[in-house]
């Protein structure tokens, strides 16, 4: 793999399940899914004025992302999330989408990674 994803922790996340790919198949849908529900949260919390709200949905966001191997977005993450602890985010739509751009180029490589190692 390459692109978005760091070759090197997704090679640690195989190791981890002891190369039970159907097990790290699971575990990218669920970071998948539960990506879209943290940006899902980052908008309504953008939309209510809450970088509470906000700033949850990057930490958690950012966690998935440190795990899977998505460290760019993850370090983007990082920074929305630091920024809201901090107090009132002006350019929160701008990285929220920018979030939202880096994870629809995360998910795709990984389910192209997915796809070419089913045809074998």
């Amino acid at each position: 793999m390459s692109g978005p994803i760091d070759d090197a922790v997704f090679a640690g996340l195989i190791e981890m399940t002891g190369g039970e790919m159907d097990f790290v198949d699971e575990l990218v849908d669920t970071f998948l899914e539960d990506g879209r529900t943290q940006i899902e949260g980052m908008r309504a919390g953008l939309d209510r004025g809450d970088t509470e709200r906000i700033g949850r949905a990057a930490h958690s966001l950012k966690t998935g992302c440190l795990n899977i191997g998505a460290l760019d977005l993850g370090a983007i993450c990082r920074s929305l999330e630091e920024a809201a602890r901090a107090g009132a985010v002006p350019d929160a739509a701008a990285r929220i989408d920018t979030i939202a751009a880096g994870f629809e180029e995360v998910r795709t490589t990984l389910l192209d990674e997915r796809a070419r190692r089913a045809q074998g």
